[in-house]
């Protein structure tokens, strides 16, 4: 078998630190000596490669012209917490495109993001085309009016009185259905409600039948929102989107989601037109400690 991970001897300090890392048993502790014992065990996460102090790890299963020392001077807590309590969810933008360039920046920050097991299984649609954004943010927009005409007659109050079997139930069609009528009010003036005539949208997705899979693309694109932030690149959230992919074959063939995809994140990105100069006011955490505080 040819050894795809080496320990280069004359390097190595018996540390043991890939040992210790190593969350998949390629490496072990045989006689004080760390020992590459199960290749084929290997995830690619790259821990054993980040984790060595002296670089006497090869790993022929990684693009080590990624690997580079960590430029510690640049983590600063302050800086983090600011971007944090400064990023806002965007829903007015300018008339600008965001150019390719950033967008690529964006996504290949994001691509660091955490991911179960390493599976590295969240994928991204880039969304661009004026015409094609328009189409979504109809359908999607129409799909609500059409739930709130509905709503509103015999059968479909008999239905909506069968729903309300919970408080968060009952919030969710208060919030969101009981104020349709200035929504559609507000749509017939120009206003885009879903998409917020921004100029992309991105749709993260990762396999269908996984188990981490709205964990994962939840992560990455809280990764990318904070880091477009700091490229002055506007977000905001849209889950009726995410939530339109579950069930609307023609959402579905819109955005050309692959077979055996699902869509668990989706969030538009641009410029934004309006500043926010002021942090703003959230309620205290509802923390549980459980052994301490």
């Amino acid at each position: 078998m040819n050894a795809k991970i080496r320990r280069i001897e004359e390097k190595c300090n018996n540390c043991m630190r890939c040992v210790l890392d190593c969350a998949s048993g390629v490496w072990k502790n045989i006689d004080g000596i760390p020992a590459m014992t199960g290749q084929d065990l290997c995830n690619r996460c790259s821990h054993c490669v980040a984790v060595c102090p002296k670089n006497a790890i090869e790993n022929d299963f990684l693009k080590t012209a990624q690997v580079r020392r960590v430029k510690k001077k640049l983590i600063d807590p302050a800086v983090y917490k600011e971007i944090a309590l400064s990023r806002r969810s965007i829903r007015h933008y300018k008339d600008k495109p965001v150019e390719p360039e950033i967008l690529k920046d964006i996504i290949d920050v994001t691509r660091y993001s955490p991911t179960a097991s390493n599976s590295q299984h969240v994928s991204y649609i880039v969304i661009t085309d004026p015409n094609i954004l328009k189409e979504i943010s109809l359908l999607v927009f129409s799909t609500a009016v059409s739930f709130y005409k509905y709503s509103t007659t015999r059968s479909g109050q008999y239905v909506f009185k069968g729903l309300k079997l919970s408080a968060a139930i009952d919030a969710m069609l208060q919030k969101y259905i009981e104020p349709m009528a200035y929504y559609i009010e507000l749509n017939e003036t120009g206003r885009d409600l879903i998409l917020h005539n921004a100029p992309v949208l991105v749709l993260l997705h990762g396999p269908s039948m996984s188990f981490f899979g709205a964990d994962n693309c939840n992560i990455a694109a809280a990764n990318m929102t904070n880091y477009a932030h700091c490229l002055g690149i506007g977000s905001c959230y849209i889950g009726f989107v995410t939530l339109l992919t579950r069930f609307n074959k023609k959402l579905c063939r819109l955005i050309n989601l692959p077979k055996g995809r699902k869509v668990y994140a989706s969030l538009v990105l641009g410029y934004p037109a309006l500043k926010h100069p002021n942090t703003v006011s959230r309620k205290n955490p509802n923390i549980s400690w459980i052994g301490g505080s």
